[in-house]
């Protein structure tokens, strides 16, 4: 996702210092591009199939059970909520209308979004725990107070401010596809209703606070005052997200257990965010693919270990989560897969998934 940020800036910057016309037919042409890329796409893995390279083999690195993982997603979207509205008040500041750049502020925005995203990719790929938690809330909370000390620096070149402001709008574009990638793996909804509603989230939040940043200015045009009301802002979605995140992280793995079976089952929140288990839903695809997984074990004398591990690991599991619901080690779960794959001649996930649809069911 990040990768794919700093390829967008590259494309925008194109675009931005290039004639009119030369511009539109760049971007003509880069529209059409996505159709062939989304055609190749769809024959390779999915995105949430992929293996992570986090140090948890997860997509935070912070959670050690299903359940605190799902917790950290309803607390990351709450998250997202609460610093869009912080993200909407500062691309609108003071009045609520847009900020233009002059070109070396344009400059000054791409290469400071190019930065920020190669540094998380490279933390991320150096192992570094927390850095998609409590990291990438950081630097954005960082971007948002910076944009805020420079528009009340320099009240007359508010394009400065805008610089860290839109910054931290590019870094929440590319924070939220992950999490819609972190919610296709843990809840069971069709992917378009995660994407739908992160944006939704996102997307909505920030346009209710620049909406009603138009409609109080005129009554006040204190831009101190706003600047304030920024500042208060931007310290609330930052309580609420780090005491979320406390609380999960404090929470014994007894507790979380018998908080997540209660939440599962009554939780609104997530219902609404389909991280509950859908029983009916759920049990039906175990069964299914519990059943070609048995088919393929006769075809390929797989044991009755590998029959279980080729179930789960064909349901999108990762070896981590594999090894939690078999009770056994990370180390023995990987030693099956390899096995599986000896056996079967098989070379990815990917391929494991067809084999079963194909000529298991």
């Amino acid at each position: 996702m990040f990768s794919a940020l700093i390829l967008s800036e590259v494309e925008i910057s194109l675009c931005a210092f290039l004639p009119d016309t030369a511009a539109y037919l760049a971007a003509m042409a880069l529209v059409l591009v996505q159709y062939p890329c989304m055609l190749w796409a769809r024959k390779r893995a999915q995105p949430y199939r992929i293996a992570s390279p986090t140090l948890a083999h997860d997509y935070f690195s912070f959670a050690k059970t299903v359940i605190q993982s799902k917790q950290l997603l309803a607390a990351t979207a709450i998250g997202i909520g609460c610093l869009s509205i912080v993200i909407g008040l500062l691309r609108g500041y003071p009045n609520g209308e847009a900020i233009a750049f002059v070109t070396t502020t344009r400059m000054a925005y791409g290469v400071l979004t190019v930065i920020v995203s190669g540094t998380l990719i490279v933390l991320v790929l150096m192992r570094k725990q927390h850095v998609m938690t409590v990291g990438a809330f950081v630097v954005m909370e960082l971007l948002a107070c910076l944009a805020l000390i420079a528009y009340a620096a320099f009240p007359d070149m508010l394009d400065i401010g805008a610089v860290f402001t839109t910054t931290l709008n590019a870094l929440m574009v590319a924070f939220t596809w992950y999490v819609i990638i972190a919610f296709m793996s843990y809840g069971w909804r069709d992917p378009y209703y995660y994407a739908i509603a992160a944006w939704l989230v996102w997307l909505g939040c920030r346009a209710v606070s620049r909406v009603a940043l138009m409609e109080a200015y005129p009554i006040s045009t204190n831009d101190m005052l706003m600047n304030a009301v920024m500042g208060g802002f931007l310290v609330l979605s930052t309580q609420v997200v780090f005491v979320q995140f406390l609380a999960i992280a404090l929470r014994s793995s007894d507790e979380q257990e018998h908080a997540g079976a209660r939440q599962s089952s009554t939780g609104v929140l997530a219902k609404l965010m389909a991280l509950d288990e859908n029983e009916s839903m759920s049990e039906l695809r175990q069964a299914s693919m519990q059943h070609n997984a048995e088919e393929m074990g006769k075809q390929f004398l797989l044991s009755e270990r590998e029959v279980e591990v080729l179930a789960l690991y064909a349901l999108g599991h990762t070896q981590k989560r594999v090894a939690e619901e078999l009770f056994i080690t990370q180390g023995t779960a990987h030693a099956h897969i390899k096995r599986i794959y000896a056996k079967t001649g098989l070379h990815s996930r990917q391929e494991i998934i067809d084999y079963l649809e194909q000529y298991a069911s």
